[in-house]
């Protein structure tokens, strides 16, 4: 393994492809870029991105899947990794390379199910992908499964992207918070004076309850694009409280979750409940009940100074929602500035593919791509399984 390797860490720079999908199971994220060093003062270069929908029925199997049988997902393992694989070949095509040409894969695979710590166990999660399959198909070494190591290691497997957050957007004299609106939210408190009062976590739901409803007006879409629907509703302050009291919001970080407590059972479980609640008005209470969680989070858990908000993910392209988290940060103290990582380079709808792309490599250099602190872990450890080309 380690001869194998070498050649790759006596390179100035590596080229990797990051590969995910988040829980909003909507396609798959890819990025191609070019890696200089490791650790503290790793350089990020991107090369080309794509954002592609799975192809044929995968979606609608991978969100059957919640409520399936093991055989399904054992198919679905395979034909999964199998298009993460050709998605990897696209991407490489698209900046006129060989895959050949690439060092590394680093892929997140797709998340099935995330179950965090309860007091009598530990974290479960399962992401589907197989990182064999991927490295047969392209003939790269393959970095897969990368949760699974933190959760080995006493974590709860995410919030992962903190470790890149902390890389890329440390900078001295600011406290950040960085944000991802994807399926579910999480953030990342990045202070570059105080790099120990790291915190990261996840703040509750983004886009996954919104797109349920959403699909109910718009099932050709499955979300509130440029969040009309949010636009034309109004919130039900019933529903709005109702969802507020679950005890997840009031637990201390280092916390996760996922689409088992904030997905298709609990919307379910709202349609049934309160059914004389239009498509438009759960869209925009769902979508108050984001931006309030994620800003309370943020007074309650981070605390002021906040110099700076940067947001990416899907939800940072819905106006609506965006607005609202203005608004609410507006009220704070000192109101931090609300930007987006494009405002950094950083592409809104690559940052997390780059993020696993920079745990890959370091990966490759025996580095842990984890912090405890973020995810509850004993320790750092590297993350993934790497297969073999």
């Amino acid at each position: 393994m380690i001869e194998l390797i070498a050649p790759l860490l006596r390179k100035q720079s590596r080229i990797g492809i990051g590969l995910i999908s988040g829980t909003s199971a909507d396609g798959i994220d890819a990025v191609l870029v070019r890696l200089t060093g490791c650790g503290p003062g790793t350089q990020v270069e991107t090369l080309a991105f794509s954002s592609d929908p799975w192809p044929g029925d995968l979606r609608a199997r991978i969100l059957a899947c919640y409520d399936g049988h093991v055989s399904d997902v054992c198919r679905l393992n395979v034909d999964t990794a199998a298009s993460l694989a050709d998605a990897a070949i696209r991407i490489a095509e698209s900046a006129e390379m060989e895959i050949g040409g690439v060092d590394f894969i680093a892929s997140h695979g797709q998340t099935i199910w995330h179950e965090p710590r309860a007091e009598e166990r530990g974290a479960a999660t399962l992401q589907i992908g197989d990182g064999d399959i991927i490295a047969e198909r392209t003939g790269c070494f393959t970095i897969s499964d990368m949760r699974m190591r933190d959760i080995a290691a006493g974590g709860e497997g995410a919030p992962l992207v903190s470790y890149t957050d902390q890389l890329l957007f440390s900078e001295p004299g600011r406290r950040r918070v960085l944000v991802n609106l994807g399926g579910i939210a999480n953030l990342t408190l990045v202070d570059a004076d105080k790099p120990e009062s790291l915190i990261a976590f996840d703040t509750g739901p983004a886009n996954s309850l919104m797109d349920y409803a959403a699909a109910l007006a718009q099932p050709e879409t499955g979300y509130d694009r440029g969040g009309e629907l949010a636009k034309s509703g109004v919130i039900n302050e019933a529903l709005l409280t109702e969802l507020l009291s679950d005890s997840y919001f009031d637990m201390q970080p280092p916390k996760s979750t996922g689409r088992e407590r904030f997905g298709q059972a609990l919307f379910q479980t709202i349609r049934e409940k309160h059914s004389e609640i239009s498509a438009s008005d759960l869209c925009a209470t769902f979508t108050e009940l984001s931006a309030r969680t994620l800003v309370e989070a943020i007074e309650r858990f981070v605390g002021e100074p906040v110099h700076d908000v940067i947001v990416a993910g899907g939800g940072a392209h819905n106006p609506v929602l965006m607005s609202s988290i203005g608004e609410k940060l507006s009220r704070m103290t000192s109101p931090p500035v609300l930007q987006t990582s494009d405002d950094y380079g950083i592409d809104i709808d690559a940052k997390e593919a780059i993020a696993f792309a920079v745990m890959g490599n370091e990966t490759l250099h025996a580095r842990p791509g984890n912090l405890p602190a973020a995810t509850g872990a004993r320790r750092a450890v590297p993350l993934g399984k790497i297969s073999l080309p």
